[in-house]
């Protein structure tokens, strides 16, 4: 059984000082927790009784490296509303090890990477973290104010995706963009009509920096931007809302750097 402890501790990691003084973050529901399973080191993995021939089933097809170090079935009496964030939990709920932060910038990636300048919505970081994946984007970089990625909610929205894109976070996005070794893509309003314009091949190293929700990116990183994007409304002279969602616009721009890539 869970103590009070346990408890008191797995609701901790719904915030973010929990999540850093515990170094853990949790997953709901069993096929997101089968994708983390092997990418991330499993604390603790709580279960319904009701799953438990399931689990054993999911488990014995992982190496024993990749056991959850402890797992605990629970009677279908049990309150998951204690410890979940969800508002219908899925009887499935893991604690994870938060990876180590990397000091200092990682060499310069070959292919596309994001950039996210202060994403704030953790549905829109976990949508983009997820689109990322879809695309084949394996490395995404988060410049300070960038939402949680390892926040509950965020988790869920990746739909697993945090086992295969590598996140970056940046204490100097400046230091580092100046640094990178490829083409700086932005979006904007104002561009050139991404579907005319000269986009890089697939294997050439460019970032794709796609800013925060209300205020776009930020004037210091927009003066480093090499090539200046923007996604076309249909029709053209027709009235419009006024911009796209941003986790919209990252999909847009992946699909047509990928088709045309």
């Amino acid at each position: 059984m869970l103590s009070k402890a346990e408890l008191k501790t797995l609701k901790s990691l719904h915030e973010s000082k929990g999540r850093s003084a515990e170094r853990l973050f949790l997953a709901e529901g069993l096929k997101l927790i089968a994708e983390l399973l092997g990418a991330y080191s499993c604390a603790l993995l709580v279960v319904s009784e009701e799953l438990e021939t399931e689990v054993k089933a999911l488990l014995s097809t992982y190496l024993p490296k990749e056991y959850p170090k402890r797992v605990e079935f629970v009677p279908r009496s049990f309150e998951w509303g204690r410890i979940s964030s969800l508002r219908q939990p899925q009887g499935a709920l893991a604690a994870f090890s938060l990876p180590e932060v990397n000091e200092g910038f990682p060499p310069t990636p070959s292919g596309l990477s994001i950039f996210l300048d202060r994403i704030q919505d953790p549905g829109n970081l976990g949508t983009i973290l997820r689109t990322a994946d879809w695309y084949g984007v394996r490395d995404v970089f988060l410049a300070p104010g960038t939402a949680d990625p390892y926040a509950p909610k965020v988790v869920q929205a990746t739909m697993g995706a945090l086992a295969r894109v590598h996140l970056h976070r940046l204490s100097e996005p400046l230091s580092f963009l100046r640094q990178y070794e490829g083409e700086l893509l932005g979006t904007f309003l104002g561009g050139e009509d991404l579907y005319t314009a000269k986009l890089p091949s697939s294997d050439a190293s460019a970032l794709l920096i796609m800013g925060n929700e209300g205020q776009g990116i930020q004037p210091e990183i927009e003066a480093l931007v090499q090539r200046r994007l923007t996604i076309p409304p249909y029709p053209r002279g027709g009235g419009h809302t006024e911009s796209l969602n941003v986790a919209i616009a990252t999909a847009v721009l992946l699909s047509e750097l990928r088709r045309r890539g």
